[in-house]
């Protein structure tokens, strides 16, 4: 990648944050960010990590969408992002929130292997990779749990649900339609926050935690 596209990348990103109003993220954890996005476009040649690697559309879907859910953590110590991936939101989360601790949980050993080299290239002292399945992992000792992009959503996410303790909220990146039916497939056992993600006609992100 040549250095005419990182800073289309750059000035790109910092735009897409003034768009979505995520306000607090520093030069050097813009930095990071950056350095992410020139790792994820170099391995996604070999590993097929994401479809989504043009500039503007991976600051404005991928990082900016990711720490947009920066404004709903709230007082949570602790999160796991499920099924991470390329690493979003678990990446643009812990860069802008040193603080949190986050877990990227994915059982794809090439995707955890890009995780654990992002970990150990942008220094990233709260971020834990863990390789393996979401159904032989413990969520217990985690406030938030999130899933992005995650595969066969209708069936794995309302298992996810269905897992969650008294204090603990699930952060789910989805239409507002599978939340919905999520929610009555559930009949009153969850409350349901939905927060429209800004320039989307569809996606929302949706909290859950029990009543």
């Amino acid at each position: 990648m040549d250095q005419d596209q990182n800073e289309v990348f750059e000035s790109e990103l910092k735009n897409s944050l003034r768009v979505f109003r995520v306000e607090g993220v520093t030069e050097a954890q813009i930095g990071q960010l950056v350095k992410h996005y020139v790792m994820l476009c170099k391995w996604n040649r070999q590993f097929n990590l994401t479809r989504i690697t043009k500039p503007r559309d991976a600051a404005m879907l991928n990082y900016a969408e990711s720490l947009y859910a920066t404004k709903l953590i709230g007082h949570a110590k602790s999160m796991i992002d499920i099924g991470s991936g390329a690493g979003f939101p678990a990446i643009p989360i812990a860069v802008a929130l040193p603080e949190l601790s986050v877990g990227a949980l994915e059982a794809n050993q090439k995707k955890s292997l890009f995780l654990n080299e992002t970990k150990f290239e942008l220094q990233l002292a709260n971020l834990r990779v863990i390789t393996d399945r979401a159904e032989e992992t413990n969520f217990n000792s985690y406030d938030l749990l999130t899933c992005r992009a995650i595969d066969h959503a209708e069936t794995v996410v309302p298992a996810i649900i269905n897992r969650l303790g008294e204090a603990q909220r699930l952060m789910l990146y989805c239409v507002k339609q599978l939340a919905d039916k999520l929610l009555e497939q559930f009949s009153g056992l969850y409350k349901l926050e939905i927060n429209p993600i800004p320039e989307s006609e569809a996606r929302v992100i949706a909290v859950f935690s029990r009543r």
